[in-house]
């Protein structure tokens, strides 16, 4: 179900290695321990690049890379640029063989006709773990509440915004999953100037996430606007793990590399009472076999809230 944005307002405040073990995590009821999970998967397509193998043999680094982050904290997974057979194939890579109760779901839409056309920037969770009280998705144009296109950008670009209660603790939170233009300048600063005010005209006071691809560099408008809003957790993460820095890679293994796609997290994040604490960060691996199942590693967030 789509929410208006005023009805989201109104309702709202009524691969494969193992998963890393943060020693500080607090898993005590009141406090949530959680993660962000966002990644690229690059789109089903038949004209692909040099060393781009199909999305039938990519599918399985895709799906095998999340299921080593999800399963020893609840997690909230951003995915950009997927198609509707991509979701179909990732939920039930997710969801294996127990189709009668199927946990992983879904929400958002195909950014070409508000329905299953296009590419989705979609926000998958389990249901078992997380309530979804409320979800609502707009385009990043001057006309965000219709399919369109904004400022020369090369295609239509979506958010999706959710908000999530934690079933075991009750903590809420605020996500949001964006992929801005890889085309347009100005689409991409105006983009995350909407995201922003979106995101601040939200009434409660529930911590405020953002992942997505950027295309977009630390220099750039684009994320300085994200940047004066809230925090990178690149840069405040209490942890680091090393092995990967750059987040785009290419197809093949001469190709530049950049670091464009981001978690973002509330401004005051490791401040003392900010309730939110920015645990570790990664950027995982995204070679699979002997090829990479996207141009884009997978980036991931752990966070504690510790009040809410």
């Amino acid at each position: 179900m789509k929410f208006s944005f005023a009805q989201i307002l109104i309702l709202v405040s009524a691969v494969a290695a193992q998963p890393l073990q943060w020693s500080d995590l607090d898993t005590r009821d009141d406090n949530l321990a959680f993660r962000i999970y966002s990644n690229n998967v690059r789109e089903y397509t038949e004209k692909r690049f040099p060393d781009e193998r199909p999305w039938d043999e990519r599918k399985y680094g895709v799906i095998e890379a999340l299921n080593s982050r999800i399963h020893d904290l609840p997690t909230l997974v951003g995915l950009q640029e997927l198609k509707h057979n991509q979701l179909v194939d990732v939920l039930a890579g997710l969801n294996g063989q127990n189709e009668t109760e199927a946990p992983w779901a879904h929400y958002g839409v195909g950014r070409d006709d508000g329905v299953e056309q296009g590419e989705y920037a979609a926000i998958i969770y389990n249901t078992l773990e997380w309530d979804l009280l409320n979800g609502t998705y707009k385009w990043l144009s001057p006309t965000p509440d219709v399919p369109s296109y904004g400022w020369d950008a090369g295609s239509r670009r979506i958010v999706t915004m959710t908000t999530f209660r934690h079933k075991k603790s009750g903590s809420k939170v605020n996500y949001f999953n964006t992929h801005l233009d890889n085309k347009s300048e100005q689409s991409r600063q105006e983009s995350t100037k909407l995201i922003v005010g979106w995101l601040k005209s939200i009434p409660n006071n529930y911590p405020q996430f953002l992942s997505g691809d950027f295309n977009s560099i630390a220099s750039d408008i684009a994320y300085q606007t994200v940047a004066d809003y809230m925090a990178d957790t690149n840069v405040i993460a209490k942890h680091h793990e090393t092995g990967n820095e750059t987040t785009y890679t290419g197809f093949e293994y001469g190709d530049h590399q950049s670091v464009i796609d981001f978690i973002w997290a509330p401004a005051n994040s490791n401040q003392p009472k900010s309730g939110v604490e920015v645990v570790g960060y990664e950027v995982l691996s995204n070679n699979y076999s002997d090829f990479r199942f996207s141009d884009h590693r997978p980036v991931t967030s752990h966070f504690r809230i510790t009040s809410n």
